[in-house]
């Protein structure tokens, strides 16, 4: 797994879709990424987990529209600063946010079973770059139910590729998403080298609101 991100081609154009209702990345970074309450990079991709010792390739969109479920969850924080851990009990949401697709293409991966994947219940979009034609991959990652695609069917920007959940092989990951669910989402090449997704997002998303 490369530990940096791969340049995003000089020479295309494309206009992409949001991938969710949350459009605050222009206007409101602080609104657009998964927040916890001691780390605030954790939403963004980089070197943003376990005080910076811990690559993390997609960025996590918050959702837009939660639902309290007026429970707790503990969670061990770490201070970077003193490098010492300390508990927490935090409150727990429910996202309630469609997800959808960002660009044109084919669906490459569709898994409904969040005990086969740390990213649980997720799909693979295949894309083609439109000028070079070399393809690229879109990664939605941790959905509420069995996505209602299909492998190798057609898919067009803007469709519903499902709902913004909590799955996840790891009870670990399900514990944090429970305070700060989030999309995750990512951006690859056929060698399953990431770019950058929130410098895609940026670069391709339409102007304006």
């Amino acid at each position: 797994m490369t530990n940096q991100f791969l340049t995003l081609p000089d020479d295309e154009r494309l206009r992409i879709a949001w991938p969710t209702a949350n459009h605050s990345l222009f206007d409101a970074p602080e609104k657009f990424f998964a927040r916890i309450r001691v780390n605030s990079d954790y939403g963004k991709p980089g070197w943003t987990r376990d005080c910076g010792k811990r690559f993390h390739r997609g960025c996590d969109i918050a959702p837009v529209k939660v639902t309290a479920t007026g429970r707790t969850t503990r969670v061990i924080f770490t201070n970077c600063a003193t490098n010492t851990d300390f508990e927490s009990d935090e409150p727990t949401f429910v996202p309630l946010d469609d997800v959808f697709c960002v660009f044109d293409g084919t669906v490459a991966e569709v898994v409904a079973d969040e005990n086969v994947s740390d990213f649980g219940k997720h799909v693979v979009i295949e894309h083609a770059w439109p000028l070079g034609g070399a393809k690229f991959f879109t990664l939605y990652a941790h959905l509420s139910e069995a996505p209602s695609v299909t492998v190798s069917s057609r898919i067009l920007q803007g469709a519903k590729v499902g709902r913004m959940g909590q799955t996840s092989r790891s009870a670990d990951a399900r514990n944090w998403m429970a305070i700060a669910p989030h999309l995750h989402f990512e951006v690859r090449d056929t060698d399953g080298r990431s770019y950058d997704p929130v410098e895609f997002l940026k670069r391709f998303l339409p102007p304006g609101p």
